[in-house]
């Protein structure tokens, strides 16, 4: 009986070993040593981004703890606590956040940013802040991916109009235009060249127009300056005497009372020649009253 005793608590000590060798190294393989004393805080996110347990947590890139448990608070939705295991010679200050860091491929992480060395240092059990950083995805939705939506609703847009555009005959008209203006565009440039062709020529009648300016300017610049500026004295010389009463030009140009006597002779000339031919028109007339002969004489009066 005290055998049969004996092996039964054999058997449940073993069974217990064994139980607490399988708890440890399931805890072991998720990166939880039991064995070993450890440091707890707590974090509260919003969002975690699909962030597991035993996820790794770390200072510098260097992991220095582990997401140890996370309990979504149904009684205050919106809310979720991480507890952290963090090892027992880091020193914590206050000040110091958790931050979920997205990567690329696999879970998220949680990386620690201590605050200050100088402040005062949290106890286990503490709370420490919270942030977030978005993701390479949540950038991709809300950046390229939403710059890739709106394209794809503006290129719908302008299918939509090209539609409309082709569906209604503008674009046929608008082709015929654009080949009517290639035409025309065409014989504008054949008349151009044509143009161009008789550059050479007009080229060559503007050097010889320059020639000639050239050698007109050299035939300017060739007169005598002196005799000019004798010239125009003299002519100054023939003004001042012309205006001046010291001279019979002079007289007849600034004397009134002479031009009034000429005026007034031209005139009495001109009565008196009007007078005389007046007289020889009637001496034509009648010449028996200015002149009286006879061949036999005067008449014997009785």
């Amino acid at each position: 009986m005290k055998t049969n005793v004996k092996s039964e608590a054999k058997i449940g000590l073993i069974v217990i070993l064994a139980f607490g060798v399988f708890v440890w190294g399931l805890n072991y393989l998720k990166g939880v040593n039991l064995l070993k004393p450890s440091n707890h805080y707590y974090v509260n996110f919003t969002q975690i981004d699909g962030l597991v347990k035993s996820s790794p947590v770390n200072l510098d890139g260097y992991q220095v703890g582990l997401v140890r448990d996370i309990s979504y608070q149904f009684n205050n939705t919106g809310h979720i606590i991480i507890e952290l295991d963090l090892d027992p010679k880091l020193q914590v200050p206050e000040g110091s956040k958790a931050i979920i860091k997205s990567g690329l491929i696999g879970n998220p992480t949680v990386v620690l940013v201590l605050g200050q060395s100088s402040a005062k240092l949290l106890q286990s059990g503490d709370t420490l802040a919270a942030e977030r950083i978005p993701g390479m995805m949540d950038q991709l939705a809300n950046g390229v991916l939403a710059d890739v939506q709106h394209m794809v609703q503006r290129t719908d847009s302008l299918l939509a109009s090209v539609e409309t555009l082709v569906n209604n005959g503008s674009l046929n008209h608008s082709l015929t235009s654009i080949e009517k203006t290639s035409k025309e565009l065409s014989q504008l440039s054949v008349k151009l060249n044509k143009s161009m062709d008789k550059l050479p020529s007009i080229l060559d009648n503007v050097e010889d127009m320059t020639a000639q300016f050239s050698a007109a300017g050299t035939k300017i610049n060739q007169i005598d300056i002196a005799s000019l500026n004798k010239t125009l004295t003299q002519l100054e010389n023939i003004t001042l005497k012309l205006n001046s009463t010291d001279n019979s030009m002079g007289l007849l140009l600034n004397d009134k009372a002479l031009y009034q006597n000429l005026s007034t002779a031209t005139f009495n000339l001109g009565t008196t020649a009007s007078s005389a031919n007046e007289l020889l028109l009637d001496l034509k007339a009648s010449p028996k009253r200015y002149v009286h002969f006879s061949l036999f004489g005067p008449k014997q009066s009785k």
